[in-house]
């Protein structure tokens, strides 16, 4: 098999597993066809991945680096046609990057939501839903994606973000060192992001 052919496959692959998220909108042959073209365009870095032995490090590299490549490019095809079918822009989705995670997550235990700054006048959270403004909105997304972790990660979220707890006691807490908690808390952070949506895909330039 060329890498040629290999990239077709693995670009058939990538199409099915990604157009199940989006089956309602469109065909998967129109995204098979989408990933075909990337792979004909870019022709030159799809040889450079899979032109090696089957069995080499190398080739199983390629391949991992092809297959998350053309996941990415098949996700933004998606929701653009998505967004045109439906009629809304795409930056009206809304992602939780971690830096808004870790400043939400305080928050999110409270019996009651502030809806104003206390440094402002006025209610925030008003803003539009494409800017991420709506504090209420993105508090309650956190609630509901938190009940899908385990209680593992929903504890070791709670202790850092909420009770506030250093690294230090919160390893003694886990019984692990310091390091470990540290992985914990990020590992737990990656899994609730996930349950959101994951990290914004349109922020990336392509491969």
């Amino acid at each position: 098999m060329t890498w040629f052919e290999e990239s077709h496959e693995i670009a058939v692959t990538v199409a099915r597993k990604v157009h199940r998220r989006y089956h309602t909108y469109f065909d998967v042959s129109d995204l098979t066809q989408e990933l075909s073209v990337w792979i004909v365009r870019r022709q030159d870095k799809a040889k450079e991945w899979l032109d090696h032995p089957l069995d080499s490090d190398e080739y199983k590299m390629g391949v991992k680096k092809l297959g998350k490549t053309l996941t990415r490019h098949a996700d933004k095809y998606c929701r653009r046609l998505k967004a045109q079918k439906i009629g809304y822009e795409i930056r009206d989705e809304q992602y939780y990057p971690p830096i808004t995670l870790t400043r939400l997550l305080p928050f999110i235990w409270s019996e009651i939501l502030e809806t104003r700054d206390s440094n402002e006048p006025r209610v925030s959270g008003g803003g539009a839903p494409a800017e991420g403004g709506n504090y209420i909105i993105q508090l309650f997304d956190i609630r509901r994606a938190m009940l899908q972790l385990n209680e593992a990660d929903r504890k070791i979220l709670r202790l850092k973000f909420y009770e506030q707890i250093p690294y230090k006691e919160l390893a003694e807490v886990l019984g692990c060192s310091d390091t470990t908690a540290h992985r914990r808390v990020d590992s737990a952070l990656s899994r609730l992001n996930y349950m959101l949506g994951g990290p914004n895909p349109f922020e990336k330039g392509e491969e």
